[in-house]
This record gives C-alpha cells, structure tokens and sequence, in this order.
C-alpha cells in the first residue's frame, strides 16, 4: 500500500478472492508475538498448524512456531468463549501492480488507456482470526496425555495396593504396625467368615446365564407343545393355518379330493363307507364341508379344498393315533427255490441286502397302505417318532422307531385342529372323545391349551343337546395370545380347609 499515492480517480482495481484451504495452506496468519521486541519470530522457525480432531471442535485451530530453545503456541479459540465454526472475521488484502500486457477486461469503458491497472488480493486470515503467540519450553504438551493400561481406581484391590504404598512412604513404624495387625485380624475373619461381597460374587458366578422365573415362564410359553401356530393372529385361520402342518406337501397323496366329491354326491359317500378304508368318524363329518364357506364363491371353493384336506389328515392321523406307537422295518424275506439254483440266486441277494447300508429295501409303516400311502406313513415316522435308543448305533438288527409321550400329545392336538377347521371351529368334545377312546376330562386341558374354550351344546340330554364341546373364539379383535393358558411362575398349593 505504500503506492496508494499513484492510485488515479478512474483506476480500474480487479478485486480477487482466494478462500481458505485448510491447515497450513489456508493462511495467511496473522500473528501478536508480545515477547519478541520486534514482533517478529527468528529466522529458521519452523511453523506448523493443525485442527483438533474432536466432534464439534474442528474448527479449532492450533499454530506453532519451533526454534531451537523455545515453541511459540498459539490458538484461535479461547476458554471463556468459542468462535463460530468457519467464522470469517478478519481478512488480509495486497495491492499490486498489473503488467500493461495484462489489463483486466472490466475495465471502465471511460478510463484512459495510459492508465495503470490493479490487483487486489484479499484472502482470509488463517483461523478466523490473530493469534496470539506464546513463549514456551519444548518439553511442555499442549494436549492432555493419553493414559493407556491405567488401573480401575474404583477396584477396591487397587485402591488398597496404592494405600500400602502411601502407608509405607509417609507413616510412622507404629502405625505401619496397627494397620499390618488390622489386616491380618481381617485376613482371618475372611478366611473362617464368608463376607457380604464375596458371598454376592459367588452367587452371580453360580448363577451366570440362568434364567429368572419371569423369563423362564416367557420362554415356556414360546416352547409350548402345540402345532404351529401365530401368537397374535386374531381370526382361527391364521392363528393355526393348515399349510404349517409338517405333511401338508404331501396332501396330494391323499383321498382329500374324494372326500370333497362325496361331500356333493351321496353314492360316493356311501362308496368309501362300503369300502371301509376311510374312518367312519371322519365320513361323519363329510357333510359338513358344504357348509364351509369364505368371502365369495372363489374363496368358498379354497376354503372347502382346504376343509376336505384337513379332512383327509384327520383320516390318517386317527389311524396313526390307533397305532400301538412302535414301528419296526421289516426286511424282505427269502423266496421259497425249487432248484439249487434259485436258492443259491436268493442266498445272494440276502447277503447283499444285509452288507447294503442304505435302507431302500427296508419297509416302514403303521396300517395298510390302502388307507394312508407308504411315503406319509414314513413322513408320519419322521415327523412324530424317533429311533429307539437302544437301536443307535447296531447296524445289523432293523431299526426301531417309538412315539414319546410328548409326540402322542401333539397327534390328539392336531386331531382336534383338524375336526375344528371342518366344524367351523367348533368341536364336539363328547364324540371326538369317544372316537379317541379318551375321556372328556382328560381332552379339556388339550382343548385349552389350543386356547379354545370349554362349553355345553344347547338343548336337553335327551335331544342330544349338553355335549361338551370346544370352540376357538377368535372374533378380529383378541389375538390368539388372549386365550393361550397363563403359565405361572410358581404353582400354588390350594389352601387347606379348616
């Protein structure tokens, strides 16, 4: 600016802006040094600037100037305020001289052409701001340190290490001596005496991973022996939808197709009846799947075809329930040879047979297959029986397959579903039971463990009303959780009469 004097009246200036860049190109600084006489650092500083590397502080900005005895540090920000972020508050302008060969294009249509043309530079100052510059010494850190593997100080045993150390450093020999009795007095009463903190530790080691009873009666209920099913279904269909049953792939191999065919012509019904392969309690309620019906005609034709399928498992599975509950593979016998030559011929394939470790030849089912077809009666083995345990691991004798308790409980389960989707979700109770060979005390609970609820046909005993019969009251509004049984925490014992 010390030519501001030769500055003409029509001067064209062209005014350049250069932002900042960040780091040690974002300068130009402008610095206060109060220490140096001159203001000015010596020569040889080495300057470097950097942004702290906090979330919300990067604009925060640090500069260092090092010589040889001492740092000049300053900053931009101060402890009693913070500037905002990427604030703009002072600026550093130069004033130059063009070249006549390179004149701005803007200049003034009436300015002479003898005229000098300028440049001003204007740049933002580095940080927003001056920094103050001070005097200090190398071995001085400008950040707090970063403590790694320091100790927990809230552990009692760390604690009680630095106070030995301080007891050591700065108390007398007597009372170095009381405190070293005091802790062995401690020492033995810990070792006869179990104290509260290492008693509770003990308990929550034995106890890791266990869960409470809240918990556990949570994780019950999600366990529960029943089909599948959603919990928060609020309509039947959805609640116990027919195609989670485990041999619902199967249902083509099944007579649900007659079944839906004699329900609409009465000589087909009394075809199967004659024919004696399909269970008479289930050509019962044959009739009934013409009364199933859906939203419009479509959905009454799904609805029906899904009704006479669940139809056709009920079939198969009464004859699986009326099953002693274990099942045997039988191997193929030896065919009766008149010559020497065909004996020799079936000695052979018997010994192939019994070296041969897969099980094609093996025969498994339940009932004759002209009732429930050989592939579902092995997908009944599978799904509801497992190999005895005494079988595993012998391969020479046949395999042995039984039904547990837990499995037999689940076919009764599934038997009443089935009735239910043809009856409209209402299940007479009295004659499935009769059918099952059970008595109607003892299908109750099974009923209410599907969430149904237990009640009385209408009508006298002598019309053939007050069956007992279930229904699943799922009406869009409760969800199927509604009506699950409450497993308690802890059975109660009933109280004693006086």
């Amino acid at each position: 600016m010390a030519e501001s004097e030769t500055l003409k009246r029509k001067a064209t200036v062209a005014v350049n802006a250069t932002p900042a860049g960040g780091g040690m190109e974002e300068g130009p600084f402008v610095c206060h040094l109060p220490s140096r006489p001159d203001g000015m650092p010596p020569e040889g500083t080495e300057w470097r600037a950097w942004r702290k590397n906090v979330e919300f502080r990067g604009h925060h900005l640090v500069l260092r100037g090092r010589t040889r005895g001492v740092d000049y540090v300053g900053n931009n920000f101060a402890s009693a305020g913070t500037p905002a972020a990427n604030a703009c508050s002072y600026f550093v302008a130069r004033l130059r001289r063009v070249a006549s060969g390179k004149k701005a294009a803007a200049a003034a249509a009436d300015a002479d052409a003898s005229d000098p043309e300028y440049e001003l530079d204007v740049t933002p100052v580095g940080g927003g701001g001056i920094v103050d510059l001070q005097t200090r010494c190398h071995a001085q850190e400008y950040d707090a340190p970063v403590w790694d593997g320091a100790e927990d100080m809230n552990d009692p045993g760390v604690r009680a290490k630095y106070n030995d150390r301080l007891l050591r450093a700065f108390s007398s020999a007597k009372r170095q001596r009381k405190v070293a009795r005091i802790q062995a007095e401690r020492r033995v009463d810990a070792s006869s005496l179990a104290a509260p903190d290492a008693m509770r530790a003990n308990l929550v080691a034995a106890t890791a991973g266990e869960l409470d009873a809240r918990a556990l009666a949570e994780l019950a209920g999600a366990r529960r022996n029943i089909p599948a099913h959603d919990p928060n279904a609020t309509n039947p269909h959805d609640a116990y939808p027919l195609r989670r049953f485990p041999l619902y792939a199967l249902a083509d191999r099944s007579r649900w197709k007659d079944l839906l065919a004699a329900a609409k012509k009465p000589s087909k019904l009394e075809s199967l009846r004659a024919n004696g392969d399909v269970d008479s309690f289930v050509l019962d309620l044959v009739p009934r799947l013409e009364r199933v019906s859906g939203a419009d005609a479509a959905s009454d034709a799904a609805s029906q075809r899904e009704a006479a399928k669940a139809l056709a498992f009920l079939d198969a599975l009464l004859a699986f329930r009326s099953h002693k509950g274990a099942v045997s593979e039988r191997r193929p016998k030896k065919r009766d040879a008149d010559d020497a030559d065909a004996r020799d011929a079936a000695a052979d394939a018997n010994e192939e047979l019994k070296s041969s470790d897969s099980d094609a030849f093996a025969s498994l089912s339940w009932t004759h297959d002209t009732k429930v077809d050989l592939v579902t009666q092995r997908a009944f083995i599978e799904a509801f029986m497992e190999q005895s345990r005494s079988d595993i691991g012998t391969s020479d004798e046949p395999r042995r397959f039984v039904r547990p308790k837990a499995s037999s409980d689940l076919v009764t389960l599934h038997c009443i579903l089935m009735t239910a989707r043809v009856s409209g979700w209402t299940v007479d109770v009295s004659a499935l039971a009769k059918r099952l060979k059970m008595s109607v005390k003892d299908m109750t609970p099974l009923c209410r463990e599907l969430g149904m609820t237990m009640g009385r046909a209408p009508g006298k005993k002598a019309d053939g009303g007050g069956a007992a019969v279930a229904a699943l009251k799922l009406d869009g509004e409760k969800t199927l959780r509604d009506f699950l049984p409450e497993i308690k925490k802890r059975p109660q014992a009933a109280k004693k009469r006086e």
